[in-house]
């Protein structure tokens, strides 16, 4: 009796086992695939993150959390993953909940699944953000060209007539420094302004051989919105407006040089006019 009874349990064992087993491989096959693109990352950086769900859902979306040192929410954002399961986001790591430095994790949910990954994070203190304000000098009209710019200050801002461009002076650049600026229509001549929309910008210095890039995030017809990237220790920039035949709006010095002209001009015709009344032509 008692080797049958052995002989049943050891039965009932390996039958139990036998039947947990497709269990055991499904709960394997259920598994959130997550892959970040570096094991490492600083404020400012962006951590992209690709992965794969095991089974589509129709209408349940991925969530993404970022978890930071003290397992607190730092970042979330949810994606709908394609057909075959994979999914991908991205993130610009930074902000009040990315404070300390330490071992975060990318936590991935889908309906009841759950995996993460483990990233290092190194906290840096990021640059202010401050705005400017500046009037152009040494024209009659008043514009001001206004912005932001991290690290530095913008001094002034005047026109070049010669190189048909804004020419701003600037301090404390390093290589952290990035300006943000709208130029107005107003800057080009009454006679172009309608073509405004057609206007390319180039940045350079003088200072410096690198290529400045002046990417322009806005364009409409009545401004025109730049970032560029300064490069360290330049005092000008220089931002030309093309094609050169688009004219900016001339400088005082030469508004005054016309009106002296102009009123030289009319001074010599009156002063013949008042000659010929003193001196009448001899017949």
């Amino acid at each position: 009796m008692a080797r049958y009874r052995s002989a049943l349990i050891g039965t009932l064992v390996a039958s139990m086992m036998l039947l947990a087993a497709p269990f055991a491989v499904y709960a394997q096959q259920q598994q959130i695939t997550i892959t970040l693109d570096k094991q490492s990352y600083s404020t400012g950086d962006t951590l992209k993150v690709t992965g794969k769900v095991p089974r589509v859902i129709t209408g349940l979306d991925v969530i993404i959390q970022i978890m930071n040192e003290r397992n607190n929410q730092a970042a979330l954002t949810q994606v709908t993953p394609a057909s075959d399961g994979s999914f991908s986001a991205e993130f610009k790591l930074g902000g009040p909940f990315m404070s300390n430095s330490g071992t975060y994790k990318v936590v991935v949910t889908y309906g009841d699944i759950q995996s993460s990954a483990e990233f290092a994070f190194t906290a840096q203190a990021q640059p202010t953000v401050r705005e400017f304000s500046v009037k152009i000098s040494g024209i009659q009209e008043d514009i001001t060209l206004r912005g932001t710019i991290t690290v530095g200050n913008v001094q002034s801002a005047t026109l070049d007539q010669d190189f048909n461009s804004i020419v701003l002076q600037l301090s404390g650049i390093n290589t952290d420094s990035k300006l943000t600026i709208t130029v107005p229509s107003t800057v080009i001549r009454d006679e172009f302004r309608a073509q405004f929309m057609d206007v390319d910008f180039i940045a350079f210095s003088e200072e410096t051989d690198a290529e400045i890039q002046a990417n322009v995030t806005k364009h409409t017809a009545d401004e025109a919105t730049l970032e560029i990237d300064v490069p360290a220790d330049i005092s000008t920039l220089e931002i030309v407006i093309a094609p050169e035949n688009i004219a900016v709006v001339p400088e005082f010095g030469v508004i005054a040089a016309l009106i002296l002209a102009a009123g030289i001009g009319t001074f010599i015709v009156v002063s013949r006019r008042q000659m010929v009344r003193i001196f009448p032509q001899i017949a």
